[in-house]
Order: C-alpha cells, then sequence, then structure tokens
C-alpha cells in the first residue's frame, strides 16, 4: 500500500553487508526466496544463520535501486567475495 503502482519503488541507494557465506539482505545462497518475483518485502522461518526468523528486501525490489552499493570487510569475507 505505501508504493503504489505496477512498478517498485526505486531507492537511490541501497548499502547491504555481505555474510561469510555470501548472503546479503537475509538473502542466502540456494535458498528459495531467491526464486521471489512478486513480492517485494518477504519473510524466512528457516534462516540457515541465527536468527530463523527473518524480513528482508526480495531480489526485484534490490535489483531497481538506482545504486546499490556492498561493503565486504575483513579476510573471512574474500572466498566469497571472489
Amino acid at each position: 500500500q505505501a508504493f503504489p503502482g505496477q512498478a517498485p519503488p526505486r531507492f537511490d541507494a541501497l548499502l547491504l553487508g555481505v555474510g561469510p557465506d555470501g548472503h546479503t539482505a537475509s538473502l542466502f545462497p540456494g535458498h528459495a526466496l531467491l526464486q521471489e518475483q512478486d513480492s517485494l518485502i518477504s519473510f524466512l522461518e528457516d534462516s540457515p544463520k541465527p536468527p530463523p526468523q527473518r524480513v528482508t528486501m526480495t531480489l526485484p525490489l534490490l535489483n531497481a535501486a538506482q545504486s546499490l552499493l556492498v561493503v565486504a570487510t575483513g579476510a573471512s569475507k574474500a572466498p566469497v567475495i571472489k
């Protein structure tokens, strides 16, 4: 209801971090939520990392952003970024 119309809202910029397994925005590699195409916001009840219940933006919303900055720091993140 907050975003009327058919097109997803277009954020000017989103800043995302990366987990050691490569997840960002509570979107985990191999998780079914990566296939979501209709909802802009969704939830997980089976997150592979604690906490098991999370709320997240979906790929359609993330992909609509004008700019997306991903920040990954620390040697533990190097393999997943590579």
